[in-house]
């Protein structure tokens, strides 16, 4: 596999690897629940939803964070799980 860290040009290691995984993973879950969001009705459910939200948004931040710390470099998702 060639994934490429930003400084130090080598592979990502397996954590590096999950760590990317799991900032995906947010990005398809905060998908999921704004589309759900435009769709609920009732107060409840609006309410529920923007928990959801603010919560996937949190996860998201600290990751990206993270990510960002290490100085990781991802084009996109398929590189995660390209080889050669």
């Amino acid at each position: 596999m060639r994934l490429l860290s930003r400084k130090k040009k080598e592979e990502l290691s397996a954590g590096d690897k999950a760590l990317l995984a799991e900032f995906f993973d947010t990005q398809d879950q905060l998908d999921a629940i704004r589309s759900r969001f435009e769709y609920v009705t009732e107060p409840e459910m609006v309410s529920s939803c923007i928990f959801e939200l603010r919560s996937a948004q949190e996860r998201y931040s600290y990751l990206l964070g993270r990510i960002r710390a290490k100085e990781i470099c991802l084009k996109d998702r398929s590189e995660l799980f390209w080889k050669e």
